[in-house]
């Protein structure tokens, strides 16, 4: 009872302390300007405030055209439900379509519509914000990142105006766990599930009896507590990825039409609803043996950790790949996807646990 009693602290504690815009404690070489151009409609004004040109991944980010979480909306202190999707991208051998040079004081601008991915039909006072990382490219490589933050943004919704705005994500019915019409695809699917599974317990077992300094690395603290939360996301996701009576529904291919040619899988967090896109089997080796490199195991166990429904609250996508999520604070990379898939890949360092 006491060791219930623990967990649901830590949950609320997290919860609560992701329930408002966090302060970055980094400077930003991005500044996006938020305003209001519409009921809904929101324009963000992105600048290159550093001393240098950057090239960087747009996608998950301002100009990205999939409904992505591109500010977060609060209402009465609170989160309001993200209802897009949140997609992982390759690290290597990124394409064209996928980048945005930005030289020094230049901007690039991007308009959506907030109502597309949040049920905005009460209306009243809304709070946005937006704060980060974005991955910085050099000849088709993820090499760093750069950070980026926004003004807070506070505006007034008419709610029978937002009501008449068509929803990004069609309904679908919800079928079984892994779903797929493709027998090969289906096969390849259900061999990482097994693997995804075994990496995650591993991974777990780790975070609750493993090395300090290793946990330490990429969640930046050795705290009991934090670790716990960490086993217990993991203990989630191996029982999710291997369960025939889940609260996920797995699509072998792109059901939502989503993909693009540097996206590897992504997730529908308010649906529990994950989909893998063809470089997923193409590009990705079942499970990589050297460190830090994507593979589909590890890519699974990313997409698993942003649904609620495995374990609440779902993770964000606050920095891609080793660089920008070991440069998280801990309150962060305890709430970073990848971060849970570098620590679980992380594991083929002889060091490891």
């Amino acid at each position: 009872m006491h060791l219930i009693s623990f967990f649901l602290a830590v949950l609320v504690f997290a919860q609560h302390a992701w329930s408002l815009p966090a302060e970055i404690g980094r400077e930003s070489a991005l500044d996006v300007t938020l305003s209001q151009i519409g009921n809904t409609r929101i324009k963000a004004v992105v600048k290159n405030i550093g001393q240098e040109e950057v090239t960087f991944v747009h996608l998950n980010f301002f100009r990205d055209s999939a409904p992505v979480k591109k500010v977060v909306v609060y209402q009465n202190n609170a989160e309001v439900t993200f209802e897009g999707i949140k997609r992982r991208i390759k690290l290597q051998g990124l394409t064209a379509n996928a980048l945005t040079t930005l030289g020094v004081g230049k901007t690039i601008e991007d308009v959506f519509d907030i109502a597309a991915t949040t049920d905005l039909s009460h209306g009243g006072s809304l709070m946005l914000h937006s704060s980060g990382s974005v991955p910085l490219v050099r000849d088709g490589v993820v090499f760093g990142h750069v950070p980026y933050r926004s003004n807070r943004l506070k505006i007034e919704v008419n709610a029978d105006k937002a009501s008449q705005i068509v929803k990004a994500i069609p309904t679908l019915e919800r079928r079984t766990r892994v779903t797929c019409d493709n027998t090969t695809l289906k096969q390849q699917l259900t061999d990482a599930l097994r693997e995804t599974s075994s990496l995650a317990a591993a991974a777990a077992n780790a975070a609750r009896n493993g090395s300090a300094d290793k946990f330490m690395e990429y969640f930046k603290t050795a705290n009991d507590s934090v670790r716990a939360v960490v086993a217990a996301r993991l203990d989630a996701v191996a029982r999710e990825a291997n369960s025939t009576t889940s609260a996920t529904t797995y699509y072998c291919s792109d059901e939502y039409g989503y993909c693009e040619s540097n996206v590897l899988a992504y997730t529908i967090p308010a649906r529990n609803a994950i989909a893998n896109c063809g470089i997923y089997y193409s590009y990705l080796p079942e499970l990589s043996r050297s460190c830090h490199y994507q593979d589909r195991a590890t890519t699974s166990l990313h997409e698993f950790t942003h649904a609620p429904g495995v374990y609440s609250p779902g993770t964000e996508d606050l920095g891609y790949g080793y660089a920008a999520s070991t440069a998280l604070q801990s309150r962060e990379a305890v709430m970073n996807a990848d971060t849970y898939a570098l620590y679980a890949n992380g594991k083929m360092r002889p060091s490891f646990p």
